[in-house]
């Protein structure tokens, strides 16, 4: 028996997945992941036709397997359902190009002011590209990541390699230049890596997903072979670099040596700080003016099981005050939150979440995930940061 039919085994019937689904909260005709998930996977296993109608409106977040008591792949096995679905029109267009983040950024970026423009000109008539009028489109940035000038050869300090993501590279450069600069100040020579899309958003798109991950690895290889640390600023990037690689590339062994090795290399820039804090190798200076901060933890940080490293390093600096605003799922889970067909429900998923951030009336808002901070933003109207920016202010000055 295949590995993948014994974890569905595995499955108790408890509905755990169920309590902590955010979409079944405001959705009551959702199915849940457990019908979704491991109840009808089989069939879907042996060929038999199921009801696949919700199927494409799981948001993803992983939820599901983190809290199930025997580690059933349950988000894995939706996702390997959306990835057979077949789509047709605009639909179809509009996901190729949602799957390709990498490949959006590019084109963006090449004109960036005049992308810039055409993007606000064009919001009225999005839903004829299947895209919510509703939604706020992030701008473009020209700006370009740069690393340490120093080579990993270069022993004296100890070498990491950023992997940055397609927001931070296309659209938040700002983000990368303080992580960067935070990583350096801490004794540490920066490699930006060479790599494309994490390949997280192309879950509709299995072999994009293979070939990101393919490409992503070959060009890391290097570099962990070379004892380098990979640290991640984005927690969907960190999330598949830690747990989806040796999936994607699993019928091929020596990829598959490779892949494990990132996974164990891989480090979330909080997760990383806070042991180096630990060490007490981490100097926190206290703030002229204090400020109160608003914290919401990702899904994909959750799914990592590293905490909230964020908050217990902010904790730690004199002035500063960090509510963590534990109420759900902000909803809108990468691009599922752009979909005209989505749009509300992404929005009421986030509804909790954005009453708590306004009743706790911050100075400002923080949180790790870019379309994390993109919904906050569009659901409470206040400006919202990554972590590090903040940081880097205090940390570098």
């Amino acid at each position: 028996m295949k590995k993948e039919n014994l974890n569905l085994d595995c499955c108790l019937k408890c509905s755990y997945c169920n309590t902590v689904c955010p979409l079944l909260e405001v959705c009551p005709d959702y199915p849940g992941p457990k019908k979704l998930g491991s109840d009808i996977e089989r069939f879907r296993q042996e060929g038999i036709d199921c009801d696949m109608e919700w199927v494409d409106y799981c948001l993803g977040c992983g939820q599901c397997e983190l809290n199930c008591p025997n580690q059933v792949h349950v988000a894995e096995y939706i996702a390997e359902a959306k990835a057979r679905q077949k789509k047709g029109g605009v639909k179809k267009i509009r996901d190729y190009f949602f799957a390709r983040p990498a490949l959006l950024g590019k084109m963006s970026t090449f004109i960036t002011p005049v992308t810039n423009c055409v993007l606000k000109a064009v919001t009225p008539f999005m839903p004829l590209g299947g895209i919510s009028a509703k939604r706020k489109l992030p701008a473009y940035s020209s700006k370009t990541l740069t690393g340490s000038a120093m080579k990993r050869q270069n022993r004296q300090k100890e070498p990491v390699l950023f992997f940055p993501g397609c927001y931070i590279k296309y659209n938040q450069p700002e983000v990368g230049v303080a992580t960067v600069k935070v990583l350096e100040k801490a004794g540490y020579t920066v490699e930006i890596a060479q790599t494309g899309c994490c390949g997280l958003p192309a879950v509709n798109d299995k072999a994009e997903a293979i070939a990101d991950a393919r490409n992503n690895i070959l060009a890391m290889k290097a570099a962990v072979m070379d004892g380098c640390k990979i640290i991640t600023a984005c927690t969907s990037c960190g999330h598949t670099l830690k747990s989806r690689y040796v999936g994607l590339v699993s019928e091929d062994e020596e990829l598959v040596k490779v892949a494990q090795l990132i996974a164990a290399n891989t480090y979330d820039l909080g997760e990383l700080l806070l042991d180096l804090q630990a060490e007490g190798k981490l100097e926190q200076k206290p703030i002229t003016s204090s400020r109160r901060l608003a914290y919401h933890a990702p899904c994909h940080l959750k799914a990592q099981g590293i905490g909230k490293p964020w908050v217990k390093l902010l904790q730690c600096i004199p002035g500063l005050e960090i509510v963590d605003v534990d109420n759900g799922c902000c909803g809108m889970s990468g691009t599922y939150g752009f979909k005209n067909e989505k749009y509300d429900i992404s929005m009421k998923i986030g509804q909790a979440l954005f009453a708590s951030i306004n009743e706790c009336n911050p100075d400002q808002v923080i949180t790790e995930c870019a379309t994390c901070r993109l919904q906050i933003e569009q659901g409470t109207k206040q400006q919202t940061f990554h972590p590090v920016e903040i940081f880097a202010q205090i940390f570098c000055r």
